[in-house]
């Protein structure tokens, strides 16, 4: 007897049979994972664009902060910042002279190594018949105020200015304008400059730079430039290097004040006639900058034609934005010219 299966039983099974297995089934993630997968892949891609996208016009390079002049050329501005040219070169020369580049005393030299210096009637522009004689000083400027001893220091004078301190540097004009009447302006400083170093004491130190277009250093021994003590035979040594000077050629002041500052000294005496080239504004900056390390008194010597104009030169500025004094010498009271 066949046995009856119930309609409901029947359509019961049949949907058993079709239905898949457990197994088979296909997990379905949430919409909200979704959604947060989204806009987390959205928050990736917009970050990395961001980063490497360019900020701005144009990239800027890095600059120093510091104080920045500006000067007007032909409609164009042109800005100098605190790293001059004057300054990266002094610092990034390779011949600095240091405290301890000095010579302990000009008798530890022997004899063979002294330089033979020419005699001061050599070619060149002649300095004059030495025989006529220089007025004295103190006929042109006021008395020359007698050295005087502070300490270990000591104070010593060109023209009447007077500078203290244990290490002295003479930076003097040399140009062929040093020749008027008669080579008198060069004459004076020479006579100037060998009366001051007779003041000072072995104890104390000096160094002699003399420039036209190009400085030129006392140095007897020919070696790297340094200061030299006041003993007997260094300012024996010394005068014979500063009559050997004669006037030629023309005018840069900038490198000879620049290395007269690598010396670190106390004093700078610096001398000259010229009017032109004057040292500009960001000269000046960058001296008083650099100079501000070592701290030197620099003082100004002008020569000039006639009296005094009174104007605020770059000598006056000069000695000024250093601790100096700036005097003024009228070369025309010395004679006429021949």
């Amino acid at each position: 007897m066949a046995n009856h299966v119930p309609a409901d039983d029947a359509s019961s099974a049949t949907k058993a049979a079709k239905a898949p297995h457990p197994a088979e089934r296909r997990p379905a993630l949430p919409a909200w994972i979704l959604s947060l997968l989204l806009h987390l892949a959205l928050t990736l891609v917009l970050a990395w664009t961001l980063r490497y996208a360019p900020q701005g016009a144009a990239v800027e390079p890095e600059r120093f902060a510091g104080i920045v002049l500006a000067r007007q050329v032909e409609r164009q501005t042109e800005y100098f910042d605190e790293q001059s040219e004057f300054e990266q070169q002094f610092e990034t020369a390779s011949d600095d002279v240091t405290e301890d580049a000095v010579l302990a005393t000009s008798e530890q030299l022997p004899l063979n190594s002294i330089v033979e210096l020419p005699e001061s009637s050599g070619s060149g522009v002649p300095v004059g018949d030495l025989s006529d004689p220089l007025p004295d000083a103190t006929e042109f400027t006021r008395a020359r105020p007698p050295a005087r001893r502070i300490g270990g220091s000591i104070q010593t004078s060109i023209f009447g200015v007077t500078g203290t301190g244990t290490k002295f540097i003479y930076v003097f004009d040399r140009s062929g304008s040093m020749s008027d009447h008669n080579s008198r302006p060069l004459r004076a400083a020479k006579a100037e400059l060998i009366a001051s170093l007779g003041e000072l004491d072995e104890v104390h130190q000096f160094q002699i730079i003399f420039y036209n277009e190009s400085p030129e250093i006392f140095r007897p021994d020919g070696q790297q430039p340094r200061l030299w003590w006041a003993d007997d035979r260094g300012t024996a040594l010394a005068a014979r290097f500063v009559q050997s000077m004669l006037a030629t050629g023309g005018t840069r002041h900038m490198e000879a004040l620049e290395k007269a500052i690598r010396f670190g000294p106390d004093v700078i005496f610096f001398l000259t006639d010229a009017k032109e080239p004057q040292l500009t504004g960001v000269q000046l900056e960058a001296i008083r900058r650099v100079n501000n390390r070592y701290g030197a008194s620099i003082h100004t010597i002008e020569y000039g034609n006639g009296p005094d104009p009174g104007v605020d030169n770059f000598l006056k500025r000069l000695a000024r934005q250093n601790g100096g004094r700036h005097t003024y010498v009228n070369i025309t009271q010395w004679g006429a010219s021949r």
